[in-house]
């Protein structure tokens, strides 16, 4: 996914450039027309790097400027503005009126912008028809999923977006919930005398059932965002395995236009 550019003279040292066409090719052998249709790979600015086919362009281009904007408004380095700093205000002596906050902070809603995320590498952003999954596989290339969501999990005017930094808990969390075991009559020592040996083994075959589960089956059971991040962490780490072993490095973004 990466070659050496033959131009370079021999006293240089090689520089190792992305090749799209291998990466766009490895996505499209990724993509899954029900679980997750898209996939490519952008600078947080919106430059399309690789991207799966067969593709909608000008869609396609629309959603990396929406991707791009979202990634901003929740990553430290875009979205923590370093505002002019006023010099506090000295009541008038006659007037002994409390000094005014600075500019900034007057009727300011802090939910009017999304809290920064430091070190941020994952957003999640859900809405009715499609789970878009974002992952910064180095600081200036991202990589994201489009996923579907079921029919049969059709969701009304949801939108949630879920950032997380490295080292923060997964989301959507990979292992199945403990089982919670309602109380019952022969559970209520009032109802019965104090003998709760019957909740036992409920909860251990419950406990049971969930260890024999295969991979797919537990899969299945935690839902199509657990499927489809799986194969965002998979790509992941092939992709940064793949740049790792070659040497490449994605220039900073502020040299794309």
């Amino acid at each position: 996914m990466s070659t050496e550019d033959p131009d370079l003279t021999s006293s240089s040292p090689p520089l190792i450039m992305l090749n799209a066409a291998k990466l766009s090719e490895l996505l499209t052998k990724n993509a899954d027309t029900k679980l997750y249709p898209r996939i490519f790979v952008m600078s947080p600015n919106g430059t399309l790097m690789a991207y799966s086919t067969p593709v909608d362009i000008k869609e396609l281009r629309d959603q990396a400027a929406l991707i791009s904007m979202a990634w901003k408004e929740h990553s430290t380095s875009t979205s923590t503005t370093t505002q002019p700093q006023q010099p506090p205000q000295t009541p008038s002596p006659t007037t002994q009126e409390p000094p005014k906050p600075p500019p900034q902070t007057q009727n300011q809603n802090p939910t009017d912008t999304p809290t920064p995320t430091p070190n941020l590498e994952t957003l999640t952003i859900e809405t009715s028809t499609s789970n878009i999954l974002i992952r910064a596989i180095q600081p200036s290339l991202l990589l994201i999923l489009v996923g579907s969501v079921p029919p049969s999990h059709a969701r009304r005017n949801v939108f949630k977006i879920t950032p997380e930094a490295y080292g923060n808990p997964r989301y959507p969390p990979s292992s199945l919930p403990s089982p919670s075991t309602p109380a019952s009559p022969a559970q209520n020592p009032a109802s019965s005398g104090g003998d709760d040996s019957n909740s036992a083994p409920k909860k251990s075959s419950a406990s049971s059932i969930r260890s024999t589960m295969s991979t797919r089956e537990k899969d299945i059971k935690l839902g199509a965002l657990h499927i489809q991040r799986k194969k965002l962490d998979a790509l992941t780490e092939y992709v940064r395995r793949d740049f790792e072993e070659r040497g490449f490095v994605m220039p900073d973004d502020s040299s794309f236009p």
